[in-house]
């Protein structure tokens, strides 16, 4: 093999890599747009579920003392 084959070869081969790593960083970037965009979605839906339970705790307190002055009301009668 010459130099200037191996050179060539080199060169091809340099030229490759840069290739692959500039398909890996691309694939790396878009992964972590995905990624925050996942994550912003959880934390939405954690912030929904979060009122949701603060709804339900608001209406059973609600119901528990319209159950209490029910009982308490049935034991004066």
């Amino acid at each position: 093999m010459t130099e200037r084959e191996l050179f060539e070869l080199l060169v091809d081969k340099i030229t490759s890599m840069e290739e692959k790593l500039r398909r890996v960083e691309e694939s790396q970037i878009r992964m972590e747009d995905e990624l925050v965009a996942k994550v912003k979605a959880l934390f939405d839906a954690r912030e929904v579920q979060l009122d949701v339970n603060d709804r339900i705790l608001e209406t059973l307190s609600r119901i528990e003392s319209k159950l209490d002055r029910y009982n308490h009301l049935n034991c004066i009668n």
